[in-house]
């Protein structure tokens, strides 16, 4: 099988003198094919922050795998939030706090957050309509009400969004939720709209069916 490093040696070979490559040449295009392999691994493991990652999005993926306490007990992560964020009124990890968790991420990067988070439809009219990018916020319907999550890529088909979110099955994770049930996406309030929209292409994983 032909290694990245071989493959940029052929794409250069038919534009260098005679067709032919110098060897002073090959530690450079050895160097570019491990950047390239390196780069190519991290945009295909979502649970790995890609150095494009808005500082929210940074900020998000470290609590991926944090989750809810089955029975009478509660997550204090998630009990904590609800108290410095500005809902007091919540004490448990009970209630859906999809909208919790995307609070915690846009202050832990120094970012507005709406008053109302607790209500994931609150971010539906927050900073900016963008296109969806990585870093987008995403919001779709669901039973009973809204979820919100943080786009961070779509699937190879192009008919799914890689969804990084809370109260997905009870936790932070990476789900895949289809593109047509997302009714808004918005970009944070006070961070310009990138003039580019950069949308990584990662692996198929697991479709959404439980978000409160």
């Amino acid at each position: 099988m032909a290694t990245s490093a071989d493959k940029i040696a052929a794409a250069l070979r038919p534009i260098a003198p005679d067709g032919k490559l110098a060897a002073t040449d090959v530690p450079l295009i050895n160097s570019l094919g491990q950047l390239w392999d390196d780069r190519r691994k991290v945009i295909s493991d979502p649970a790995v922050a890609p150095a494009l990652d808005p500082p929210w999005v940074a900020q998000a993926r470290t609590k991926i795998g944090e989750k809810e306490i089955p029975g009478s007990k509660n997550n204090p992560w998630i009990v904590s939030n609800w108290q410095r964020l500005g809902a007091k009124w919540f004490n448990d990890d009970e209630t859906p706090w999809c909208g919790n968790f995307m609070a915690w991420a846009l202050d832990a990067a120094g970012l507005p957050y709406p008053k109302e988070f607790p209500r994931a439809a609150s971010f539906a009219t927050y900073g900016t309509a963008c296109a969806a990018q990585l870093g987008a916020i995403g919001v779709k319907a669901r039973k009973g009400g809204n979820h919100v999550f943080i786009i961070v890529g779509q699937t190879p088909d192009k008919m799914f969004y890689k969804a990084l979110g809370g109260n997905q099955s009870d936790m932070v994770c990476i789900i895949d939720i289809r593109k047509t049930d997302v009714d808004d996406i918005r970009w944070p309030q006070g961070v310009p709209v990138p003039s580019t929209p950069y949308l990584p292409t990662l692996p198929a994983g697991k479709v959404s069916t439980k978000e409160a």
